[in-house]
């Protein structure tokens, strides 16, 4: 063939080998490299040799069982899966803790004990100009470098340039020994030792202590606030009451009750509390923080005693209250002087009148309608206080008759009453229909006219009787029905007392048979009660001397 022709293929089955060394290439014939994955089916074994299964030629068999065998360290196990007995190395780091016992061996895991720690540990001042390298582990054990030098931290308590110097040292600053000398909010001031905050240690490097000290405890812990303030002070009662203090600790809050009254003036301004001594709300805010349980005076019902201005006879209607009273609106009634008229005025407008404005409103400005006190004509002058003006000289007319009332005649009142005064009687004790009779002197006509006038009463009078009789009898008067129902009274009530005293004698006599019978039977009841423990007794001293075989 030509040398530029392409050779053709011969269409033949290629059977060249694998790559995996078992099987021939069963393709056709074909320029390159065969099939680098054989594909073909063929029964396999995992490496441990614990499966066996149908895998193509490539694919590697592997099981899940996982090794168990320790490897080198003698500490981890394999834990591969489906190992073929040559377990690799072990690849993780030791861990163990080093004898130093601050780091841990960095190496991979092995047998044996572990090399020492190859850190170096600086020991230094504080200052930091004297030091040295010990191995690790060791440092505990070292004392720390003196140094000659001042320490320079600066103390952080309030005492801090009044602090006394100190050389360069190891460790925490020794403690402050000054006073504290804090003031409180109390005033008083802290007598203790400085107790202020300290500089920290060398955080590097602790000392360790080769003797334990005792652990003392000190008046205060180093950094710590002041404790409660220890001084003793007067405190008053939760009402303040005078005589009624204690002394207790300043500090201490507590409150505390005298138990006396609270006496503290109330709401209304009048009166006091009663109650136990308690606090009172016009204590200081902060107390009333302590002591949430404060409670109140307590609230005053009483009525309103206070005397009114102007003064009247009516009572306040408001509860006990401060400050003066209210205007009083009661209505008062006053008569007039006469009598024929009331008159209401308003308490308050009553009482601020003075008296002539009083008499001056009472007034009805009226006729007066009162009665002289020496004849039976009224007071012609206007409504007044007090007795009529002038009552001998009343001028009224008056009708004067003789004895016999024959002759008449008018005449002034005051002439009238003149004429009694010469006859010797007095005008207040003559009735009104006889005032004035007999002034007049009777004459011839009138003794004639008399005679008549007498007989005619005489009959007036036996008629009279006559009637009045059968009405007695059928009638009998009051007085003797009064006597009667009196007497059956007194027999009724003596008949009662009777019955009452058998009643009390009746209770008495059966009182004296129960108290008779319950001694008596008490007394036959100890008397059998006695008998029995006689005879208990003698059956058990008759067993104690013959016991039982």
């Amino acid at each position: 063939m030509a040398c530029d022709i392409v050779v053709p293929l011969c269409g033949g089955t290629c059977d060249k080998m694998l790559s995996c060394g078992f099987h021939r290439c069963h393709e056709r014939c074909h320029r390159g490299p065969c099939i680098e994955t054989c594909r073909i089916v063929v029964t396999k074994l995992c490496r441990c040799g614990g499966m066996k299964k149908e895998v193509p030629c490539y694919q590697d068999l592997a099981c899940e069982r996982k090794c168990q065998r320790m490897r080198d360290c003698g500490r981890h196990a394999c834990k591969r899966r489906c190992c073929d007995g040559d377990c690799p190395p072990c690849g993780e780091i030791c861990g163990k803790r080093l004898r130093c016992k601050n780091h841990k061996c960095p190496a991979p895991c092995h047998r044996g004990a572990c090399s020492p720690c190859p850190v170096m540990f600086t020991i230094s001042c504080a200052c930091g100009e004297t030091h040295f390298e010990v191995p690790c582990g060791t440092e505990k054990d070292q004392k720390p470098p003196k140094c000659r030098k001042s320490c320079g931290i600066s103390p952080l308590c309030r005492h801090g340039s009044d602090s006394k110097p100190h050389k360069c040292h190891y460790g925490a600053c020794p403690p402050c020994r000054l006073l504290c000398d804090e003031e409180y909010p109390c005033s008083h001031k802290c007598k203790l030792r400085c107790h202020g905050p300290r500089p920290p240690p060398n955080p590097d490097f602790t000392l360790r202590p080769k003797k334990k000290k005792p652990n003392h405890q000190s008046e205060s812990t180093p950094g710590t606030p002041c404790p409660p303030c220890p001084e003793l002070v007067w405190r008053p009662c939760l009402g303040q009451h005078i005589g009624a203090e204690r002394m207790m600790v300043c500090s201490n809050r507590t409150q505390f009750s005298c138990e006396n009254l609270c006496g503290s003036p109330l709401s209304c301004g009048n009166h006091y509390c009663t109650k136990t001594c308690h606090a009172l709300k016009s204590q200081s805010s902060t107390s009333l923080v302590q002591h949430k349980r404060s409670e109140s005076c307590e609230e005053c019902h009483l009525p309103c005693e206070k005397e009114r201005k102007p003064a009247c006879r009516h009572s306040c209607p408001l509860p006990c209250h401060p400050g003066d009273c209210p205007p009083c609106k009661v209505l008062v009634k006053r008569s007039c002087y006469c009598g024929s008229m009331v008159h209401v005025f308003e308490c308050i407008y009553y009482n601020n009148l003075s008296e002539k404005e009083q008499m001056a409103a009472r007034s009805c400005g009226g006729s007066c309608h009162r009665k002289l006190p020496n004849c039976t004509h009224l007071c012609p002058k206007t409504c007044h206080p007090g007795q009529c003006p002038s009552p001998d000289k009343c001028a009224k007319k008056v009708t004067v008759r003789c004895q016999c009332q024959t002759l008449k005649k008018e005449m002034p009142c005051q002439e009238v009453q003149a004429a009694y005064h010469k006859a010797g009687s007095d005008p207040k004790d003559i009735s009104k229909s006889h005032f004035g009779l007999g002034i007049l002197p009777c004459n011839s006509g009138c003794k004639s006219k008399a005679q008549v006038v007498d007989q005619e009463l005489h009959l007036r009078k036996s008629k009279d009787l006559e009637e009045k009789v059968p009405a007695t009898e059928i009638h009998p008067p009051k007085r003797r029905k009064r006597r009667e129902h009196l007497q059956e009274t007194k027999k009724t009530s003596q008949l009662q007392k009777i019955a009452a005293t058998m009643k009390w004698l009746l209770v008495i006599v059966t009182l004296m048979v129960t108290l008779v019978a319950a001694a008596y039977f008490g007394y036959k009841g100890l008397m059998w009660l006695s008998d029995w423990m006689n005879e208990v007794e003698e059956q058990q001293r008759h067993r104690r001397r013959h016991p039982r075989i």
